[in-house]
């Protein structure tokens, strides 16, 4: 085996001063979460990584299996101007939402939790084997897992999914809502984890992100403030706590 195959290749996160926490960035064809409350800012920033993936050749797919995608498209544009209508209709970026017919299939009956995610996990693994993006955003999807009880169970269907992403090439983002309790879960079979946060600070709302963990990379142990401006989100040299 030669030396260049025995480290990972790094692909850059489009977060400003974020891959000086992570000595580089995304390793490529794994499988990483970003976690955090409501309000914190996982869409964006798994978005970002999406754009970033855009502008330097890379196709992106992002799979909404909850809402439509026109929410997010509104979303990105009012905020950065990011166009992903554009995006889509020069092929450069495929968005697979709760529209889909097999999901909305899957939706509008009484089908078991379980039965769900493993036809979800063929979808996933069906178009981004059709369509061939080198980055995918999955976002979010713990709301899809709370209806099964056994960890167990919940941890086999998120290892049977993240195998299959894995093993397609791509680098994958997925986003985790902090609210129902079964993070552990999703972010223990993943390859990094990163951890937004959103706390008052005396008089002021601050954002904050850390790296939990990163296989086969140094990481950064500080915590930093995470601004989002007009331009999108970046990591700030500062730290949110005196």
């Amino acid at each position: 085996m030669d030396e260049s195959s025995k480290s990972y290749e790094k692909v850059p996160s489009g977060i400003p001063g974020f891959d000086d926490l992570v000595a580089g960035g995304f390793h490529r064809r794994t499988v990483n979460t970003v976690t955090g409350a409501s309000g914190t800012g996982k869409t964006v920033f798994a978005s970002q990584f999406i754009y970033e993936g855009i502008k330097n050749g890379e196709k992106g797919m992002i799979i909404m299996p909850s809402e439509s995608a026109e929410y997010l498209k509104r979303e990105m544009y009012s905020s950065f101007k990011w166009d992903f209508w554009k995006l889509e209709e020069e092929g450069k970026l495929v968005m697979v939402d709760v529209t889909d017919p097999v999901l909305r299939l899957q939706k509008s009956i009484e089908t078991d939790p379980v039965d769900f995610l493993i036809n979800f996990r063929k979808l996933v693994d069906k178009k981004v084997r059709e369509e061939k993006p080198q980055r995918v955003l999955i976002d979010d999807l713990m709301a899809f897992f709370t209806a099964i009880e056994s960890p167990f169970v919940m941890r086999s269907l998120a290892d049977d999914l993240f195998g299959d992403l894995r093993s397609t090439g791509v680098t994958a983002m997925i986003t985790i809502g902090a609210a129902f309790g079964m993070t552990q879960i999703m972010e223990y079979g993943a390859d990094s984890c990163t951890i937004l946060k959103r706390e008052r600070i005396g008089n002021n709302m601050v954002r904050s992100i850390y790296i939990m963990k990163m296989r086969g990379s140094r990481i950064s142990n500080s915590i930093r403030v995470l601004d989002i401006s007009d331009d999108g989100m970046a990591v700030s040299t500062l730290a949110p706590y005196p």
